[in-house]
């Protein structure tokens, strides 16, 4: 038998160390995939949807004016159309309306409120109101949003990033789901009275417009405020106690069903707008109780065997050590860790109900994105839980003062990280495309995107000119996949060829057979 020794790194990763290279690594991350936003262009919906604001605009030039439109045109989809009322007057005020040179907002605006909105919950949570710390919840907070954005599948990226009318529908209103609920949290756990009170008044202001947001996010909103009104209620009649609150928290438990009130209302006038009975003619889904099954089913199906690769569960391992040591914090106890990855299940799967009882089916990128990315959430959660939950039974948890990992799991964790970036090598050489930001990069370099926004230039000009009414424009030989949506087509009778055509101001717009 031989007798040897390995080398052995025996050096303490520190928790802000952790953070400040997570945070830069996302952040990077981030670069190709907002200046290939420079290359980008409004198609489909954003001829239709901000048609009377970009109107308005080119008449008067004043802004005010396109912002009155957008809400006159949500109004009128209320009653006509559709019931997420807040999700159509963001749809509604595209930066396209302005100028398209501004198109690139989409992706800024739309990432920029997904981290914020993450970032926002996880520390008002963690930090707020469990006192953990907050390096580690910041390591939390990148690797999710990392998973959210990097992983995704390739088909559902340009409706979530790069396509105004899915992603500020969508992705925004969802990043804007996780700072509403922040804010809920911070309202009992600030231990500023002043605090408390601002964000208790941000809440509720926010209520109402996010029972208004698309049915997805609307639906699982509304199921956390049933659920915050009966803690609420059991609370006041002590069979429930909400552990941890200070005196200001005290007075405010009695107060934080008024915005939870606020968003059911909200949602019920959004899930009974008269508009509803004219869409529900044009699709065909399914009753009540067979959309509940089918996402419980769609669960596993969609997310988990479709979309979930092995990087996903490789960055899950990396969490491990993470949220053994952010557990360590916690003043009580997580006793239900089963209960609660059957909830954390169960919301995931409400995402997807809407979907099966509206259209019948996930098919649209930007419906895809949202199932992925609430997947990603809950499945964090449902680690660091269990995590917390197995802790419990070692030690009483409480914070021991180090700010840095063991050499043990500092080793862990680069092994874990070095496996992560050797197979993310094997799987980026032959396929570019494999992550968000690599396919960002690759149409970059490759110049398709150069091209692509060249040919956009080209069609302006065209649609630019006054003097043209009957406008035919030149197909895309480049389509960038992260961003190209839909064209107009050769039929001049197809809606989008309408909608562009009155967006533009032209008689009629064709796509020639070249």
């Amino acid at each position: 038998m031989l007798d040897y020794k390995l080398p052995v790194i025996k050096k303490n990763i520190s928790f802000k160390t952790l953070s400040i290279v997570l945070t830069c690594i996302y952040a990077l991350s981030l670069v190709p995939m907002l200046v290939l936003g420079f290359c980008n262009f409004p198609s489909a919906d954003d001829f239709s949807m901000a048609l009377q604001p970009h109107q308005d605009f080119v008449r008067t030039g004043n802004i005010f004016v396109a912002l009155v439109a957008a809400i006159k045109k949500a109004h009128w989809i209320f009653f006509n159309y559709e019931g997420y009322y807040f999700s159509a007057f963001l749809t509604c005020l595209c930066p396209a309306v302005f100028s398209e040179k501004l198109y690139f907002l989409v992706t800024v605006i739309v990432i920029s409120m997904l981290t914020f909105g993450v970032c926002y919950f996880f520390n008002a949570l963690f930090v707020r109101a469990w006192k953990l710390d907050k390096h580690l919840t910041n390591v939390v907070s990148m690797t999710t949003l990392i998973m959210m954005i990097q992983f995704l599948k390739n088909e559902a990226r340009v409706q979530a990033f790069y396509w105004w009318s899915g992603a500020v529908n969508y992705i925004f209103t969802f990043g804007m789901a996780f700072f509403w609920v922040g804010l809920i949290i911070r309202t009992l756990y600030e231990e500023n009275e002043k605090a408390c009170k601002k964000h208790f008044i941000w809440a509720c202001i926010l209520a109402f417009p996010m029972g208004g947001a698309n049915y997805m996010s609307a639906l699982e909103l509304a199921i956390l405020m049933v659920l915050l009104i009966f803690i609420c209620v059991m609370n006041r009649f002590s069979k429930i106690v909400i552990e941890d609150l200070g005196d200001i928290g005290k007075k405010y438990v009695k107060l934080i069903w008024i915005p939870a009130v606020i968003n059911l209302i909200g949602f019920v006038m959004s899930i009974t707008a008269p508009g509803l009975k004219y869409r529900k003619a044009e699709t065909e889904g399914f009753s009540p109780i067979k959309s509940v099954l089918l996402s419980l089913y769609g669960t596993f199906d969609n997310v988990i065997d479709k979309m979930a690769r092995w990087e996903t569960f490789v960055v899950l391992l990396f969490l491990i050590p993470v949220l053994w040591k952010l557990s360590e914090g916690l003043k009580n106890k997580l006793r239900h860790p089963v209960v609660f990855t059957i909830f954390a299940y169960g919301m995931v799967s409400s995402n997807m109900t809407p979907l099966y009882y509206g259209v019948g089916n996930l098919d649209s990128g930007r419906v895809i994105v949202l199932a992925w990315m609430e997947f990603v959430f809950f499945a964090v959660m449902a680690e660091f839980y269990i995590i917390a939950w197995v802790r419990g039974f070692f030690k009483q948890n409480g914070n021991t003062g180090e700010n840095s990992f063991s050499w043990e799991a500092s080793a862990a964790i680069m092994f874990i990280a070095g496996i992560l970036v050797f197979g993310s090598v094997l799987c980026v050489v032959p396929s570019p495309h494999y992550y968000c930001s690599t396919e960002a990069l690759y149409e970059l370099v490759s110049g398709n995107a150069a091209r692509y926004k060249a040919e956009n230039e080209e069609r302006l000009r065209i649609l630019h000119d006054k003097t043209i009414k009957d406008a035919v424009l030149k197909p895309h030989k480049s389509r960038p996949t992260l961003l190209f949506n839909e064209d107009i087509a050769q039929n001049p009778n197809q809606w989008i060829n309408g909608a562009m055509a009155s967006y533009y101001e032209k008689d009629s717009l064709t796509l020639s057979k070249e």
